[in-house]
């Protein structure tokens, strides 16, 4: 894609180590992403997929490395410091407050004021206009978060990132709990945000989306980066094979058939792709 080709990433990781009690579960990993591409991060259980999702968003501290953001050298000590400069994770579990709006929670902590009050007119229309942003009509700004939907709550927390002038959104098996209608209408807003040059970083254990939304997947497993490579260029085969050390066919003789497993853009890709738990 052409974001990956003739852009310098807009964050990178290079080097990164963490340990926990003597354990050290990163061993030297690098990632990065570049403005408007998708960059899918996959691998098992314990790969350490979720331990780089929050180093890079400031939860935790890197034991040795380097993170760069728009070129310079970065050291976010607290989410806070990395949302404002720009990069921002929706994790699985959302962060919202059911019984406020959803304008109050997009601006939780930064509301607009007036004359030492807190501008709800000024809150309710920036968040609307946001909402317009994405292409989303049926969501009002004054809502209660808690009566809406798993898909619109977690449209809330991507309003609530570009709130921030995100140039890098992280999603944390975004479509764990989403139909497949939901899954579509997320897919409409990524390439909404990629199209306007914001990086998403997209870790999922469901493969088909792997291939559908990605440009480029990264597979770590046991801490260890294992390889980067354009999606185009990967089978759902040799994808599993590295993640796992053995081919899908071990896992589903019949579903694949003894068959190579498809690439992107097949249309029997989905029939021969697994939910696989990462």
């Amino acid at each position: 894609m052409t974001a990956t080709t003739t852009t310098q990433p807009v964050l990178a990781v290079a080097g990164i180590r963490k340990s926990f009690f003597g354990v050290e579960v990163l061993h030297g990993v690098d990632f990065d992403v570049h403005p408007g591409e998708v960059h899918g991060l996959v691998g098992e259980n314990g790969a350490g997929k979720s331990t780089l999702m929050k180093i890079i968003a400031g939860v935790q501290p890197a034991d040795e490395g380097v993170i760069s953001y728009r070129g310079e050298e970065v050291h976010h000590a607290h989410p806070r410091q990395a949302m404002d400069a720009g990069i921002v994770t929706v994790f699985q579990e959302f962060t919202l407050l059911p019984e406020r709006t959803v304008a109050q929670n997009v601006y939780l902590g930064r509301e607009p004021r007036r004359r030492g009050f807190v501008d709800q007119r000024a809150m309710n229309t920036r968040t609307a206009e946001l909402l317009d942003d994405l292409g989303v009509s049926f969501i009002e700004p004054q809502a209660r978060v808690g009566s809406l939907t798993v898909a619109e709550q977690q449209i809330v927390e991507i309003v609530k990132a570009l709130s921030f002038d995100a140039r890098v959104i992280s999603m944390d098996e975004p479509t764990a709990a989403l139909s497949d209608r939901e899954v579509e209408l997320l897919y409409a807003i990524i390439r909404r945000l990629t199209s306007r040059g914001v990086a998403v970083i997209y870790v999922s254990h469901r493969l088909k989306e792997i291939f559908d939304l990605c440009d480029r997947i990264t597979i770590l497993k046991d801490g260890a980066l294992v390889s980067t490579d354009d999606t185009r260029a990967l089978t759902t085969d040799e994808l599993v094979r590295r993640m796992v050390g053995r081919s899908i066919q071990s896992y589903f003789p019949d579903a694949v058939g003894g068959r190579r497993s498809e690439r992107r853009g097949s249309s029997s890709k989905a029939a021969a792709t697994p939910t696989w738990t990462t």
